[in-house]
C-alpha cells in the first residue's frame, strides 16, 4: 500500500518532572512505556492489564442514565415495588397485573429467562435484528424510555456505580450529564406564551418562578450527593476509590422538544451554573435525527447564543454531527452542525462530530477547531458497536491527522456494555495508537475539562509546564512554594498535577515490566522479538516514531505513517 505520511504533534514529558529541562531517565520512562505496551499489544491479559492501571484522566462525555447497568436498573424497580410490561418491556407503576402483562419486577430476579429478556432490551448487549427491532441504532436510543420510572429516585444509588467504576479504572474526573431539575423547568411552558424574543422570553420565565425550579435542582443534586457518599463510604476508613474521583455536572437540554420547552431547560441550566459551581455546562441531547432537532437547529443555536452572553460563566459543550450518510437527507448531513455549534452556539468542546467529512469546507473547520482548540469528546466504541463506524469511516484518525484534540469518552457505557478501559483498547488494537498519543488524550481531557483556575500548561495541547511547576519535581505536594501556590487557587491544575504524578508512578512499574520482558525474551529466544498484534482494521495502523526533540523543552514530535 502507498504510504502516506501525517504529522501528530505530541508533546511528551517525562515522569519524574514536569520540568523544562527533563533527565534522560525520565525520557527514557516514557518511552519504554510506549515500547512496552507495543510489546505486550498481542497479549489481551496484558494489555487490559496495562490499560486498566493507566490513568485515564476524566470522562467528559458521560450520560448518568446510560450509564447505570440494566442490572441495577431492575434492582430499583425491586425496591420501589414496580412492576414490568411482558410485552413492551417496560417498568410500569404497580399494581402490577399478570392477565394484562405486567409482572412484578421481582421476576426478572429469578427467571432467568425472563431476566435476560429484561437486560437485552435495557442495552444492546447480543443485540440480533428482528422485524420489529431492526436498527441497532434505533434499539439503542428506545431503552431510556423503558427503564426511566426508576431514574429519579434512585439518583444517590447511580452516581455511586458510576464514580465508583471511574475510580477502579483509575480515572480522576467525570463531568456527567442529567436534569437537575427532574423536569422542573417544562412545567413552566403552560403558563409563558413562546415569543422569539429571548430577552422577553426570559423575563416571563423568570416570572414564572424559574427560581425555585434553580432552588430545586440544587436540592435533588445535594440529596443525591449525599446518598452517594453513603453508599461509597466516604470518609470511612473503607472508602471506595470512586470517592476520589471529582464530579461535576453538565445540565442536559432535550432538543427533540417544542422551542418553549428547549429555551426553558436552557434557561434552567444557564441560571443553575451560574449559581451553583457543581453545573459546569449545558448540553443538548437527544438523538440529532429527531424532528425538532433538525428543524429547530439554527433556532436552538440563536437561543445558545443569547444565553451565552447573558450567563458567560457557564461553558457549553454540545452534541454535534451525529449523523452519518443515509440516515438523514443530504441537506442536513451537509447542514454544518459541527461549525455552527461552535461558531454560534459557543460550543466548547464537540461529542461525537461523526459527520466531520460532510461538513461544508471541512478542511477549513478542522483547522479552526485545531487553532481554537475545540476539543472533541470521541466515544470511539460507541461509535463502532451502534453507528458500525470502524477503519476508515471511524472519525478518531480524521481529528488526529488534523491536530484537534480529543479526549476518549464513554457516551452511554451502559448500554453499551462497556468501561472507559474498553476505549482505549479498541485505540490501540483497532487504530494502533500508541501510548504518547493516549497519554495526550488523557492530559486532554483534564486540561479540556470545565474546571476553574489555569491549567498546569503554558499553551493547550504542548504540555510544557508553566514557570512556577517547571522546576519543581513530581511528588503529591510540590517542592516548590510557587508552585503549591499556584495549585491551591487552580483546581484545573491541582488536578492536572495529581494525574502527573500518577503518570511518573505508571511509567516506572511499566518500565520496570518492560525490562523483565526483555530479560526473559533474551533468555528465551536471543533478541527474537514478538510482532505487535494484528487488527483487522489494518488500513489504520500507525507506525509512530520520534521524529525530532527538543530535550530543553522536554518535547517530542512524532511520525505516523499509515501502512
Amino acid at each position: 500500500m502507498k504510504l502516506r505520511t501525517f504529522w501528530v504533534t505530541l508533546f511528551i514529558l517525562g515522569m519524574m518532572h514536569v520540568a523544562l529541562a527533563l533527565p534522560v531517565s525520565a525520557q527514557s520512562e516514557a518511552q519504554h512505556t510506549e515500547r512496552y505496551l507495543q510489546s505486550i499489544a498481542g497479549d489481551q491479559a496484558l494489555l487490559v492489564d496495562f490499560l486498566t492501571r493507566m490513568p485515564k484522566g476524566g470522562d467528559l462525555h458521560h450520560h448518568l442514565t446510560g450509564a447505570v447497568y440494566a442490572e441495577s436498573y431492575i434492582d430499583y424497580a425491586v425496591e420501589d415495588g414496580d412492576c414490568i410490561d411482558r410485552a413492551s418491556l417496560r417498568i410500569v407503576a404497580p399494581p402490577c397485573d399478570p392477565e394484562r402483562g405486567t409482572v412484578p419486577a421481582t421476576q426478572a430476579l429469578d427467571d432467568f429467562v425472563f431476566r435476560n429478556r429484561v437486560i437485552d432490551a435495557w442495552s444492546i448487549r447480543d443485540f440480533v435484528p428482528s422485524a420489529d427491532d431492526p436498527d441497532v441504532r434505533r434499539h439503542f436510543f428506545a431503552t431510556f424510555g423503558k427503564f426511566d420510572l426508576v431514574t429519579n429516585g434512585h439518583w444517590g444509588e447511580m452516581l455511586a456505580e458510576v464514580v465508583a467504576r471511574a475510580g477502579q479504572q483509575h480515572e480522576v474526573y467525570l463531568e456527567t450529564m442529567l436534569t437537575p431539575d427532574q423536569g422542573a423547568a417544562l412545567g413552566l411552558v403552560q403558563a409563558v406564551p413562546w415569543t422569539p424574543d429571548f430577552g422577553q422570553l426570559r423575563a416571563r420565565f423568570d416570572a414564572a418562578g424559574m427560581s425555585a425550579v434553580v432552588a430545586s435542582a440544587r436540592r435533588n443534586l445535594d440529596l443525591a450527593e449525599a446518598k452517594m457518599r453513603r453508599v461509597l463510604g466516604c470518609g470511612s476508613a473503607v472508602a471506595d476509590p470512586g470517592c476520589g474521583v471529582v464530579l461535576r455536572y453538565q445540565n442536559q437540554v432535550l432538543r427533540a422538544l417544542s422551542p418553549e420547552q428547549v429555551f426553558a431547560q436552557m434557561l434552567a441550566g444557564f441560571e443553575l451554573g451560574t449559581v451553583d459551581p457543581r453545573v459546569v455546562a449545558v448540553n443538548l441531547v437527544q438523538s440529532q435525527d429527531e424532528y425538532h432537532a433538525l428543524q429547530d437547529f439554527a433556532l436552538q443555536m440563536r437561543m445558545l447564543d443569547y444565553l451565552h452572553r447573558v450567563y458567560p460563566r457557564v461553558h457549553i459543550s454540545l452534541h454535534a454531527g451525529e449523523l452519518t450518510p443515509g440516515e438523514v437527507p443530504p441537506a442536513e448531513l451537509y447542514g454544518s452542525h459541527i461549525r455552527d455549534s461552535i461558531e454560534i452556539g459557543h460550543a466548547e468542546r464537540i461529542g461525537h462530530g461523526l459527520d466531520i467529512a460532510y461538513e461544508r469546507d471541512a478542511p477549513a473547520l478542522l483547522a479552526e477547531m485545531a487553532r481554537r482548540h475545540i476539543l472533541v469528546e470521541d466515544c470511539l466504541f460507541s461509535h463502532e458497536v451502534v453507528r458500525g463506524m470502524r477503519g476508515r469511516d471511524n472519525v478518531l484518525p480524521i481529528y488526529l491527522r488534523a491536530h484537534v484534540p480529543v479526549a476518549l469518552a464513554t457516551d452511554d457505557e451502559a448500554i453499551v456494555r462497556s468501561e472507559l478501559t474498553w476505549y482505549f483498547k479498541r485505540a490501540v488494537e483497532g487504530y494502533h495508537v500508541d501510548y504518547f498519543t493516549l497519554k495526550g488524550m488523557v492530559r486532554d481531557s483534564l486540561d479540556h475539562a470545565f474546571l476553574p483556575g489555569r491549567g498546569l500548561w503554558r499553551r493547550p495541547e504542548q504540555f510544557v509546564a508553566v514557570p512556577e511547576c517547571g522546576e519543581s519535581p513530581l511528588q503529591r505536594s510540590p517542592r516548590s512554594a510557587a508552585c503549591r501556590a499556584f495549585l491551591a487557587h487552580s483546581e484545573r491544575a491541582a488536578l492536572e498535577w495529581r494525574e502527573e504524578v500518577e503518570f511518573a508512578r505508571f511509567e516506572r512499574r511499566a518500565s520496570g515490566g518492560l525490562s523483565q520482558r526483555e530479560a526473559h525474551r533474551s533468555r528465551v529466544s536471543a533478541g527474537s522479538k514478538s510482532p505487535r498484534g494484528s487488527s483487522t482494521d489494518s488500513s489504520y495502523s500507525y507506525n509512530c516514531v520520534v521524529a525530532s526533540r527538543d530535550a530543553s523543552a522536554g518535547t517530542y514530535e512524532h511520525v505516523c505513517r499509515q501502512r
